[in-house]
Protein backbone atom coordinates (compact mmCIF):
# COMPACT_ATOMS: atom_id res chain seq x y z
CA UNK A 1 0.00 0.00 0.00
CA UNK A 2 2.75 2.43 1.13
CA UNK A 3 4.24 1.80 -2.40
CA UNK A 4 1.17 2.57 -4.53
CA UNK A 5 0.81 5.85 -2.07
CA UNK A 6 4.22 7.00 -2.85
CA UNK A 7 3.50 6.26 -6.63
CA UNK A 8 0.93 8.37 -6.63
CA UNK A 9 2.50 11.27 -4.86
CA UNK A 10 5.49 11.26 -7.88
CA UNK A 11 2.40 10.99 -9.83
CA UNK A 12 0.83 13.74 -8.69
CA UNK A 13 4.00 15.92 -8.38
CA UNK A 14 4.67 15.10 -11.85
CA UNK A 15 0.77 15.73 -13.07
CA UNK A 16 1.32 19.14 -11.96
CA UNK A 17 4.38 20.41 -13.59
CA UNK A 18 6.44 20.46 -10.38
CA UNK A 19 4.22 23.45 -8.76
CA UNK A 20 1.45 22.67 -5.69
CA UNK A 21 -1.70 21.70 -6.89
CA UNK A 22 -3.11 24.34 -4.13
CA UNK A 23 -0.99 26.84 -6.05
CA UNK A 24 -1.92 25.81 -8.91
CA UNK A 25 -6.01 25.30 -8.23
CA UNK A 26 -5.51 28.31 -6.13
CA UNK A 27 -3.94 31.10 -8.25
CA UNK A 28 -5.41 29.68 -11.19
CA UNK A 29 -2.05 29.07 -13.13
CA UNK A 30 -1.33 26.33 -15.39
CA UNK A 31 2.31 24.66 -15.73
CA UNK A 32 5.01 26.56 -14.11
CA UNK A 33 3.05 29.23 -12.82
CA UNK A 34 2.74 31.35 -15.87
CA UNK A 35 0.18 34.41 -16.21
CA UNK A 36 -1.63 36.13 -18.91
CA UNK A 37 -3.32 33.89 -21.83
CA UNK A 38 -2.33 30.93 -19.61
CA UNK A 39 -4.14 31.97 -16.10
CA UNK A 40 -6.35 29.67 -15.14
CA UNK A 41 -5.11 27.16 -17.88
CA UNK A 42 -4.49 23.69 -14.86
CA UNK A 43 -7.78 24.00 -13.41
CA UNK A 44 -9.68 24.64 -16.50
CA UNK A 45 -7.55 21.24 -17.67
CA UNK A 46 -8.63 19.49 -14.55
CA UNK A 47 -12.13 20.66 -14.00
CA UNK A 48 -13.30 18.24 -16.79
CA UNK A 49 -17.25 18.69 -16.23
CA UNK A 50 -16.40 22.68 -15.87
CA UNK A 51 -18.81 22.74 -12.62
CA UNK A 52 -16.10 25.28 -11.17
CA UNK A 53 -14.77 22.30 -8.57
CA UNK A 54 -11.78 19.95 -9.19
CA UNK A 55 -13.10 16.45 -7.09
CA UNK A 56 -9.97 13.64 -6.68
CA UNK A 57 -11.63 12.04 -9.00
CA UNK A 58 -10.78 14.39 -12.03
CA UNK A 59 -7.45 14.80 -10.41
CA UNK A 60 -6.71 10.95 -10.22
CA UNK A 61 -8.12 11.15 -14.01
CA UNK A 62 -5.31 13.69 -15.50
CA UNK A 63 -2.96 12.06 -12.98
CA UNK A 64 -3.54 8.88 -14.41
CA UNK A 65 -3.46 10.16 -18.07
CA UNK A 66 -0.14 11.41 -17.44
CA UNK A 67 1.00 7.87 -15.76
CA UNK A 68 0.10 5.83 -18.78
CA UNK A 69 1.92 8.67 -21.18
CA UNK A 70 5.19 8.52 -18.88
CA UNK A 71 4.77 4.49 -18.50
CA UNK A 72 6.67 3.84 -22.59
CA UNK A 73 6.26 -0.05 -22.02
CA UNK A 74 2.77 -0.04 -20.45
CA UNK A 75 4.68 -1.89 -17.55
CA UNK A 76 2.41 -0.11 -14.92
CA UNK A 77 5.37 1.49 -14.05
CA UNK A 78 7.84 3.79 -15.28
CA UNK A 79 11.42 4.30 -14.89
CA UNK A 80 13.86 7.25 -14.54
CA UNK A 81 14.85 6.86 -17.98
CA UNK A 82 11.15 6.66 -19.20
CA UNK A 83 10.52 9.54 -17.10
CA UNK A 84 13.43 11.57 -18.99
CA UNK A 85 12.44 10.51 -22.22
CA UNK A 86 9.04 11.77 -21.43
CA UNK A 87 10.57 15.31 -20.28
CA UNK A 88 12.79 15.08 -23.73
CA UNK A 89 9.57 14.91 -25.96
CA UNK A 90 7.31 17.24 -24.07
CA UNK A 91 10.51 19.48 -24.49
CA UNK A 92 10.49 19.09 -27.97
CA UNK A 93 7.02 18.86 -28.52
CA UNK A 94 6.56 22.56 -26.80
CA UNK A 95 9.93 23.85 -28.36
CA UNK A 96 8.22 22.81 -32.35
CA UNK A 97 5.01 24.92 -30.97
CA UNK A 98 6.80 27.92 -30.31
CA UNK A 99 8.98 27.51 -33.03
CA UNK A 100 6.08 27.12 -35.61
CA UNK A 101 4.13 30.67 -33.72
CA UNK A 102 7.42 32.59 -34.04
CA UNK A 103 7.28 31.44 -37.79
CA UNK A 104 3.43 32.10 -38.29
CA UNK A 105 4.45 35.77 -36.37
CA UNK A 106 6.85 36.80 -38.89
Amino acid sequence: MKKKQLLYSALVALAIGGIGIGTAVADGHGHGGGKGKHKGAMFERLDTNKDGVVTKAEFMAHAEKKFAKMDADGDGSFTKEEAKAHHKEMKEKRKAKRDAKEKAND
